[in-house]
């Protein structure tokens, strides 16, 4: 045996130790997700290969949907939209895999939420009586927590966002594809219906791929639903929390880990804000590249960013103020201290030299602007391409 296996080249034995300790290592969530996202997308790869799909078919009498963009009243054959030729498909599914991955990591943050601020010593100020209350709000927002991770509550939205990928799905089929990039001779009705015929998840002609493209927009819909829900419980709880004192503590006397023991709050904020932004990407390819681009797609990406504001920039505003707080008061508690008038400004200066929050304030503010000028963009988009 052990000859037989020596036998085996060595890039197939590495491999086989990988599997083999992969099956036997206790995989966390995030990693689970990220396995989970690998084999589907190289399942998709493959649906699309065998499909003759993945790239463009070769030939004179087709063309890719991209090569008409800047063509001058070109009078099309055939028009492919091929996996690989198909950026806003690739940008959706790239998004549609990395957003588990997003839920994972906000998750693991707001758990360990809590203990992040009592290492800092935020309860170190509460009196008992807030402490009993802040202790009912916890197990309260527990219960919460509990609820939606319910097999039934669970099961109860992957039956709604199957059905709304459904009729997404059908509504791509009826007003899509491409037809604001149309700049060929032919109808706007025309030329959609010539990219839906070459396009690679076509119900047709490639029911496969549809059905792979429907679950996968089943599975992030959910943990984007699950996401937005445990954003409210926990802003929610923020709230609430900072009513009562216990807010975002930065640890003034020692910094533990760099950002002065908040390093959890800014993973949580990165994780935050990068998923919003790939979320709304994503959106706008859907929006401006696959469906036609018409003035009510602002209003839907107004939406998107109204609810961004209550589970992102509202809490960001309510962990600013409460960190911002506990800053003034160790200012204000060196005053009467024995340090002399030159220590006591160093320390203040070095108090002041370090955002409130451990993300930068200036970077912050930057992509919120960014952001916010979202909207005017795709309400001027459909007009410039108009123009080409």
């Amino acid at each position: 045996m052990m000859r037989l296996l020596r036998r085996v080249p060595l890039p197939l034995r590495g491999a086989a130790r990988l599997l083999v300790r992969l099956w036997y290592t206790p995989l966390t969530a995030k990693t689970r997700f990220l396995l989970i996202s690998l084999f589907a997308s190289m399942t998709l790869l493959g649906l699309a290969e065998a499909g003759g799909v993945l790239v463009g078919p070769r030939g004179d009498d087709v063309r890719p949907a991209l090569g008409y963009l800047f063509s001058d009243h070109a009078r099309p054959r055939a028009v492919s939209l091929a996996l690989l030729q198909d950026p806003a498909g690739l940008i959706v599914l790239a998004v549609v895999f990395v957003t588990p991955i997003f839920y994972c990591q906000q998750v693991r943050a707001i758990a360990d939420f809590v203990p992040m601020n009592e290492r800092n010593g935020g309860a170190a100020h509460l009196s008992v009586r807030r402490i009993r209350q802040h202790n009912r709000l916890v197990a309260r927002t527990n219960r919460s927590f509990t609820t939606l991770g319910r097999r039934g509550v669970s099961v109860a939205i992957m039956t709604v966002v199957a059905v709304g990928t459904a009729l997404l799905f059908a509504f791509v089929n009826a007003y899509g594809l491409m037809e604001t990039w149309n700049s060929t001779l032919l109808p706007d009705r025309v030329w959609r219906s010539e990219v839906y015929d070459g396009w690679w998840a076509n119900l047709h002609t490639h029911p496969e791929l549809a059905l792979a493209l429907c679950a996968s927009g089943t599975y992030a819909f959910y943990f984007l639903t699950k996401q937005l829900a445990m954003g409210v419980i926990f802003t929610v709880y923020l709230k609430r929390s900072a009513a009562l004192g216990f807010g975002v503590t930065p640890n003034m006397t020692f910094d533990s880990d760099g950002f002065r023991g908040l390093r959890t709050l800014r993973q949580f904020m990165l994780w935050t804000y990068g998923s919003a932004l790939a979320h709304m990407v994503g959106l706008l390819s859907l929006s401006l590249v696959w469906l036609p681009a018409s003035p009510w797609m602002l209003f839907v990406v107004v939406g998107v960013m109204v609810v961004d504001t209550v589970v992102i920039i509202y809490p960001s505003s309510i962990g600013y103020h409460s960190a911002l707080a506990v800053k003034k008061s160790y200012v204000r508690s060196l005053q009467p201290t024995a340090l002399s008038s030159a220590d006591r400004d160093a320390a203040t200066a070095q108090v002041w030299s370090v955002p409130v929050l451990p993300v930068a304030t200036r970077k912050a503010i930057t992509g919120l602007t960014l952001y916010l000028l979202v909207p005017a963009v795709v309400a001027l988009v459909p007009e410039v391409i108009q123009r080409l």
